[in-house]
Formats: structure tokens, C-alpha cells, sequence
């Protein structure tokens, strides 16, 4: 498998523990406010009126400090210092996603060359697992005999392999976004970003706050899909939000999306959502097209079929939980400076090709780590980057909302930081399909508490 796979259907599809609790709200904005189809001006007028503290506290800060997150630029120099971090991923083999690589790399190379760590030298320990078990394990011995201080992952589908081993040595794991679900509830992990389920509750509550009631959904015929219908998606939809689903599969290794559509139709539903591979997405949205479905397509967090299908993508709904270059415009003023200097550094780093890809997503972690860091007063181990972390009630985002690791925002997912969805509407722009946000929140983001 090689880069056509979303975010969330590499997370999501692993979810096995029910989402307990009701949806609400939290700092990042209000998951009450219907989604709108309004011009992405509105949106840019209303995200920039509601982020005037954000950019001023971005403008009153150097580019270097803002870009670099040193918000514990008070603490003594740690001039002559190196941090190693070990740095895991899946790469060369049958599952290959060198950009989760590649966009965290370019993020220490640029967080190094202006201040680094209070003046400490971030040094990447590099490991490329399989995704198998016996990789994962590699890669963690590899880290405990180098002694680091963090490990890592980028992307690691097996990565829960290396708890035990990491957990034993004290050393923390850290990611942007779960790819086991041990680590989503393990003391010892610690996720940047959204919560796997809060992926699985977007496109519902989207749905619900839309006054849609029934929904087909639609996904992969596996262990894992099966699964994620009877543990996650009707406990949360049908249970927690009153909406009747109706589950279609189809055979991975040779779907025919024109008879899931057809099947999916033929239950009259309100919307459509498919939790898929970017092949998948590209295969639902061309086929609700063709036979002429009209009520809301939500395709996962896929983003590649919009660029392949072009004006048939419009009118369909996306998500993630990072802000996109192509969406600048909608961003608060902080994240748009961020933004143009992610997709400088990647140029500069002759990345051009991962830049609309999932390097966002390592690239904004590194800034926020490195920010959690700047808070350790004392020396950078494992214990102290740990005890950061458990005080890190309020961390600034890169590319998203701010981080809070402290509070544990998705109770039934401990380890992530951050409980909130940007969800995205396909409509027509000037060079073709670009996406805006659905909700009119300060942040644009519909923001999801277990």
C-alpha cells in the first residue's frame, strides 16, 4: 500500500473501545453551530475577527521564536545541548509513507537552525519498521540502546509492539495521531493531535447537526471494518445521537462501488459516509455522482479524490485535524504565517511533492513538542519530558488548535491531546475543487469532548 490511504481510515478502523459520554464543547469552539455553505470570505472575516489574541500574540513575537514554539524561552540556555529523539516509520516495504518522515525531518532541520530546544540540537535516531510487530520491536530496542530521551513514531501501524519495551526503559512514546489502539489509553504515550474516535464522531455529528437522521456508511469488508461498525460507529450513532445506520461493505481486493452505492441508496438514507482508503473515496464519490445521489457524501478524511475528481468532488464533506496550505485563507492569522513557512521549508528541502500530503502532520508536531520541551527547567530526560507533558494544560498548535495533554480531552483515549475535528466543504474555486470549513466557530473547528 502506498500513499493513497487517509489518515483516518488507517486510525479509525482500528478503534475497538466505545465512545462513552455525550459531545459538547470546549475552548477550540462549539460543535452546536450547524455547518454552513457560506463563501470562504465569510469564513476568513469570521475566523480572523475571532482570532484578533492569537495574531497579536503571533505578531508580537519574532518569526524565529513564533515558528520554533519556544514558549519557555525564559528557561536557562541549553547552548551545547543534544536531545536525541528516536524516530520510527513505516517505510521501503509493502506499507510505505515516507512523508511522515519527511515532514518531521524538515521541521527539526528548520527548528535546529533557529534556536533549537533553548539552545539544545534536536538529533533524530532513525529507524524504518515493516509494519510488523518484529519491526516495531527493532526499532524500540534500537532506542532503548541509544539511549534517547523520546521515541517517535511518525507513522507505525504496529507500533503498539513497542510499549512494553519502551515502557520498561521509561522512555516516552510520542506521535502526532494513534496507529495502535494500546497507546491511545497508555500512561506511557503521549498523542499530539486528535483522537482516533474523534474522527468516527465528525461526520456523524456533522450529519446530526444538519437535522439528518439516517446514514449509510460504507467500508472495507475486514475484521477491523466489521469491528469499527459494532464497537464504534452505531454505539455513537444510533446509541449517543439518535440517527438510525446502515452498514454496507464491500470486498477490499475487488469493490464494486456502483452496487455498495446502489445497496446504500435502496435504504433511503439522509447521507452517505465512507471511512476509506483514498482509492475507496475515490471510488464512493464517483459512483454517488454517476448515479445521481443527492444528499451529503462525507468521504473520511481522503483528500486525493478532489484533485481526481474535480467538480464531482464539490458538495462533499472531508475532515482532518490539521490546516491545509490550499485552506490558508480560512486559517487564524498564526496558523497562515505557519503555513507559509511549511510549505517554504519543504520547498527548500526540495519536498514539494509531500507538501499537500500527510508531512503536515509530523512537521506540526515537532513545532508543538519542541514547545512542550521549552518548558523542562531542569535536564531533558525521559522522566522530565514526561512530567512536561502531564503539566501541559494549555500548548500551542502548529498547524491546529492548542494542545491540551494535561486535561485529557478524549476520555476514552487518555493519551491524545487534543479532542477536535476540522471539517471540511468541497466547493468549486477558480483553479478547481479547494475545501472550507463547515462550522462558523471562532476556529473553524467542530470541536468534539467524550
Amino acid at each position: 500500500m502506498k500513499r493513497h490511504t487517509s489518515l483516518a481510515s488507517i486510525g479509525a478502523l482500528a478503534v475497538v473501545a466505545v465512545v462513552t459520554g455525550a459531545c459538547g464543547s470546549s475552548k477550540s469552539g462549539t460543535a452546536t453551530n450547524a455547518p454552513t455553505t457560506a463563501a470562504a470570505s465569510t469564513a476568513t472575516t469570521a475566523a480572523a475577527t475571532a482570532t484578533t489574541t492569537a495574531a497579536a500574540a503571533a505578531a508580537a513575537t519574532t518569526a524565529a521564536a513564533a515558528t520554533s514554539a519556544t514558549t519557555g524561552a525564559a528557561n536557562a540556555s541549553r547552548a551545547g545541548e543534544t536531545i536525541k529523539i528516536g524516530y520510527a516509520n513505516n517505510e521501503g516495504g509493502v506499507f510505505s509513507l515516507p512523508e511522515f518522515r519527511i515532514g518531521g525531518e524538515v521541521a527539526v532541520d528548520y527548528i535546529n537552525k533557529n534556536g533549537g530546544v533553548n539552545g539544545a540540537k534536536i538529533e533524530l535516531v532513525g529507524c524504518l519498521a515493516d509494519a510488523s510487530p518484529e519491526g516495531s520491536i527493532n526499532c524500540a530496542n534500537k532506542f532503548v540502546e541509544q539511549k534517547v530521551a523520546i521515541a517517535y513514531t511518525g507513522i507505525d501501524v504496529a507500533s503498539d509492539a513497542q510499549l512494553p519495551i519502551l515502557s520498561k526503559a521509561g522512555i516516552p512514546f510520542v506521535s502526532s495521531n494513534s496507529w495502535g489502539t494500546a497507546q491511545r489509553s497508555d500512561p506511557n504515550s503521549f498523542i499530539l493531535h486528535a483522537a482516533a474516535s474523534a474522527f468516527t464522531l465528525a461526520p456523524l455529528k456533522t450529519f446530526k447537526d444538519l437535522n439528518l437522521k439516517k446514514v449509510a456508511v460504507l467500508l472495507e469488508d475486514t475484521p477491523s471494518g466489521q469491528d469499527f461498525i459494532k464497537t464504534v460507529v452505531k454505539p455513537i450513532g444510533e446509541g449517543k445521537l439518535g440517527m438510525q445506520i446502515t452498514a454496507i461493505t464491500v470486498d477490499p481486493a475487488n469493490p464494486d462501488w456502483n452496487a455498495a452505492v446502489t445497496t446504500a441508496m435502496a435504504s433511503t438514507p439522509d447521507a452517505i459516509w465512507g471511512q476509506l482508503t483514498e482509492p475507496g473515496c475515490i471510488g464512493l464519490v464517483t459512483a454517488t455522482s454517476a448515479l445521481g445521489y443527492k444528499g451529503p457524501v462525507f468521504a473520511g478524511s481522503c483528500s486525493v479524490y478532489m484533485q481526481v475528481l474535480g467538480a464531482k468532488s464539490v458538495g462533499t464533506y472531508t475532515s482532518g485535524d490539521v490546516y491545509l496550505p490550499e485552506a490558508k485563507a480560512t486559517a487564524p492569522a498564526n496558523i497562515q504565517k505557519n503555513l507559509d513557512l511549511y510549505v517554504a521549508n519543504m520547498k527548500a528541502a526540495g519536498q514539494e511533492k509531500y507538501t499537500t500530503g500527510f508531512a503536515l502532520a509530523p512537521y506540526s508536531a515537532f513545532f508543538e513538542l519542541t514547545s512542550i520541551l521549552d518548558t523542562i527547567k531542569g535536564p531533558i530526560t525521559p522522566d522530565s519530558v514526561k512530567a512536561a507533558f502531564a503539566a501541559s494544560t494549555d500548548s500551542p498548535g502548529h498547524l491546529g488548535p492548542d494542545l491540551h495533554c494535561a486535561s485529557h480531552p478524549w476520555t476514552t483515549e487518555k493519551s491524545h491531546c487534543r479532542a477536535d475535528i476540522l471539517v471540511w466543504k468541497v466547493v468549486a474555486g477558480p483553479n478547481g475543487p479547494v475545501r472550507e470549513p463547515a462550522y462558523k466557530d471562532p476556529q473553524n473547528y467542530l470541536s468534539l469532548v467524550s
